[in-house]
């Protein structure tokens, strides 16, 4: 499954405000760096300078187009993200985005660290992917979204 089902506005309407509210969580070496759209998030922006880079993103392969997928396959599929991530030769630690109310399984997901916009977008892409998440070092998380403009 990896056309782009057609959303209603409601639908759109009701995904931009899930995503904008979904809590994103970072794993490094024990620690636990959580992180809000719009805001800034300083323990975030040591870990850039510790990795000497400007910019990151979070993606997931899971659940594509926001469709529902059963378990093993979406472990499957990030675990693709995975290999190709490492073949690019990119920074990653493990991240899972969750839903601030519960309502929906939390997806795991990656931090890339060092990316730019335009290739975290590409990857997003390929992942079938409404959305990723966007920073840069000393700048609030952005929610990018990918042509979820209901198929047109």
């Amino acid at each position: 499954m990896n056309s782009r089902p057609k959303f209603t506005p409601e639908q759109i309407a009701a995904l931009q405000t899930a995503y904008k509210q979904a809590i994103y969580e970072v794993y490094n070496s024990g620690q636990t760096i959580t992180l809000s759209i719009d805001q800034e998030h300083p323990q975030l922006n040591k870990l850039m300078q510790q990795y000497q880079v400007a910019s990151w993103a979070i993606v997931t392969a899971v659940n594509p187009y926001s469709q529902p997928l059963p378990e093993l396959e979406n472990r499957q599929r990030n675990q693709q993200l995975q290999t190709y991530l490492q073949r690019l030769n990119l920074s990653i630690l493990p991240a899972v985005g969750k839903d601030c109310h519960g309502d929906w399984t939390p997806e795991p997901s990656f931090i890339i660290l060092g990316i730019d916009r335009q290739n975290a977008i590409a990857v997003g892409q390929k992942f079938a992917q409404n959305a990723i998440v966007y920073g840069a070092i000393n700048q609030p998380a952005t929610l990018v979204w990918i042509g979820l403009d209901n198929g047109r």
